[in-house]
């Protein structure tokens, strides 16, 4: 177990390096939530292999990314406020 928590770090050490400076998620938080999506309502023996594994492990935690990503993102530019039309 303590090599797949090992791998899965390493991974997404990997995936937060080529990210954009002022990145506020951490490898432990993003290998966290991974392994959370992954196994929700997966069971662990599903998998083909190890590699099969790690390449969704890869995906989900790319997905993770560019959902935190839009969150950001829709806030910073008035996502969250509702639009109202001005009349003169």
């Amino acid at each position: 177990m303590l090599f797949l928590y090992d791998e899965l770090r390493k991974l997404a050490q990997q995936r937060l390096a080529k990210e954009n400076p002022g990145q506020t998620l951490q490898a432990t938080a993003l290998v966290h939530e991974a392994y959370l999506r992954l196994n929700a309502g997966k069971n662990s023996s599903s998998w083909d292999s190890t590699g099969h594994f790690f390449a969704a492990a890869a995906l989900t935690m790319r997905r993770i990314l560019v959902d935190n990503a839009r969150r950001k993102n829709s806030a910073k530019h008035g996502g969250h406020l509702d639009q109202i039309e001005l009349n003169e």
